[in-house]
């Protein structure tokens, strides 16, 4: 038996394996081996490696020199590579776990949605070419004598009246004339800097825009327009005509057209041009003769 007063090397030497309780010392049932303690954080000595083992090595190393990859920092997230699909993964795992779940995106992004508008524009225009040709106001909506308005006003330049009588008037008496009734004198732009606002006859400079004839403009920048605005080619002056003056108007300028797009470069265009004035031209020759019968 053996009591508190007995050497822990006794039992160690002669361990009772029989009697084992809570107070038995671990020396006793490690049998009597001996190891020697090592001390904590104390690295472990590698072994030496063989004659051959170090060659190998050594020739390794001498291959693969320069291309050591450091080593993340602890804690430090990993970057993913192109080098491994495993890295990546992870990397993609982790971020997802972190971020969590993003929401899909609903639809295509702006890029997206602006080709479809341009798309659903380019489409409604191509769409409404021979139909809303002129303007907001389609051409099924139109009456007979919108309609050829619409039609005299692309080229008005070509009917008879405006061909005897140019419109703007180029006469230089006639602006100087509405320029003195209003107080006006005009001067050039190479001297405007050097002439003072008003003469002597209390009338203010102002100088005539190049590609405007009869448009003017004051030191404030305001327009004056003094061209004349009864016989101005417009559509409020257009729709206080007759049918039977306006499909006379019409006619001559599409007779007119036709003899100047002869001299178009262009022979293909210029005979897609002649076809549609020809059909038109039939159409409006009905017209004026209803509109004839009916003065």
């Amino acid at each position: 038996m053996a009591d508190d007063d007995v050497p822990l090397s006794a039992l160690a030497r002669k361990p009772s394996l029989s009697k084992v309780d809570d107070d038995t010392p671990l020396s006793s049932l490690a049998g009597g081996v001996s190891k020697t303690p090592q001390k904590r954080g104390a690295p472990k000595a590698s072994p030496k490696p063989s004659p051959a083992k170090a060659t190998g090595a050594a020739v390794g190393a001498g291959k693969g020199a320069g291309k050591a990859k450091p080593q993340p920092a602890p804690g430090a997230k990993r970057k993913a590579g192109n080098s491994s699909s495993s890295s990546s993964y992870s990397y993609s795992s982790s971020s997802d776990s972190e971020d969590g779940p993003k929401p899909a995106r609903k639809g295509g992004g702006k890029g997206t949605r602006r080709t479809a508008a341009v798309i659903k524009k380019k489409k409604s225009t191509e769409e409404g070419i021979g139909e809303n040709e002129g303007g907001p106001v389609k051409k099924r909506d139109r009456s007979t004598k919108e309609d050829v308005v619409a039609q005299l006003l692309c080229r008005w330049w070509f009917s008879d009246e405006y061909k005897k009588n140019d419109w703007p008037p180029q006469d230089e008496a006639f602006y100087q004339e509405r320029l003195e009734k209003q107080s006006f004198r005009k001067v050039t732009i190479q001297e405007w800097e050097w002439l003072p606002e008003e003469d002597d006859k209390g009338r203010k400079k102002v100088y005539e825009l190049s590609q405007f004839r009869g448009v003017f403009r004051n030191s404030a920048g305001d327009t004056i327009d003094l061209r004349p605005q009864e016989s101005c080619p417009c559509l409020s002056n257009f729709m206080k005509k007759d049918m039977a003056t306006l499909c006379s108007m019409l006619i001559s300028a599409y007779d007119n057209q036709l003899k100047d797009i002869k001299n178009s470069r262009y022979i293909k265009e210029a005979e897609k041009t002649q076809n549609a004035i020809k059909t038109a031209l039939t159409k409006i020759r009905t017209i004026s003769h209803q509109a004839n019968q009916m003065r």
